[in-house]
């Protein structure tokens, strides 16, 4: 017992791994490699960043929940990977129950984007409707990913204003933006960390935001609320993991460590910079976030029957 309890209050005394569920370049391996850059100074320790995608990130945090129980192996969940239990036909976790949290680290607003050379009068949801009325084969769109919250609220918000569009998936933020570059989908919802970029360089022109008041960074960009469309109103957030057994001293450690990172005004500069909001919520309350969105979100898959079929 006195070994285990000197080797918890050592923690940590070598370097962690970071698990992020997505392919690089996406919102959560962005923000991720900024948290995890001043989470390893915090800690005094090296982290390195392993990027696992697949599955709507079942496959990362699968690794993290089989992975050594001693908070040396942490994991990124998004959006995806808290929805792939109602996504997938066979559910890959429970977040209930296979996890232990550590903590929210920032929120993401979400936008609909158009590429401008090829959608020039798509500029905001009611000229979208136009478009897609006008074409018999109806629009494709793509997100993150299925079940993605970008993903669900773009359903209501389709189902809202009765339009003919279809979800192309792709595995994560980057190649859907990609797509959309091409000109292969003519639209995308996406959480703004993945699409900043290429809105400021004019690749990408936004068309709508799911905040209650305009961003600061894209001050022409009407909100939701402002085209009359209340029901898909969401929002994204990313927290830390790691495996269900981790000592509840050693997620303190890491929680506090999280929360000193996040109140950082250099560490919310480079945050905000790629569109991450920082939000620091205890592992308790993440916990409590995870349960209230499970059910919100498994109700909006079943209703709108967006559960894989085979």
């Amino acid at each position: 017992m006195q070994a285990a309890v000197a080797k918890t209050n050592d923690f940590p005394n070598k370097s962690l791994t970071y698990i992020v569920p997505f392919p690089p370049g996406g919102p959560t391996d962005v923000a991720g490699r900024v948290l995890a850059d001043a989470l390893g100074k915090q800690l005094k320790q090296t982290i390195i960043v392993e990027n696992k995608s697949g599955a709507s990130g079942s496959i990362g945090i699968n690794q993290m929940i089989r992975s050594k129980p001693d908070g040396y192996t942490i994991a990124a969940l998004g959006a995806p990977s808290l929805t792939a239990p109602f996504i997938l036909l066979q559910p890959p976790y429970d977040l209930r129950h296979d996890v232990k949290s550590i903590g929210i680290a920032y929120v993401t607003p979400l936008v609909i984007v158009v590429n401008p050379k090829i959608n020039p009068d798509i500029v905001d949801l009611k000229s979208l409707a136009q478009a897609v009325q006008s074409r018999k084969a109806g629009m494709n769109y793509t997100t993150a990913g299925i079940g993605s919250t970008a993903h669900l609220a773009m359903e209501l918000i389709r189902k809202d204003l009765k339009l003919d569009m279809t979800h192309i998936p792709f595995r994560g933020s980057a190649p859907g933006v990609t797509a959309v570059l091409a000109g292969d989908v003519a639209l995308m919802y996406s959480d703004l960390v993945a699409v900043l970029a290429q809105i400021k360089a004019g690749n990408l022109r936004p068309i709508a935001v799911n905040t209650d008041e305009r961003l600061e960074e894209l001050p022409d960009t009407p909100t939701l609320k402002e085209q009359n469309m209340q029901a898909a109103k969401a929002v994204s957030w990313a927290g830390l993991l790691a495996p269900k057994d981790t000592p509840d001293s050693t997620v303190k450690i890491l929680s506090d460590a999280l929360k000193v990172v996040l109140n950082d005004p250099a560490v919310k500069t480079r945050l905000k910079a790629v569109g991450a909001y920082p939000n620091y919520t205890d592992s308790k309350t993440m916990q409590q976030t995870i349960d209230q969105d499970s059910t919100i979100w498994a109700g909006v898959i079943k209703e709108n029957n967006l559960r894989q079929q085979n």
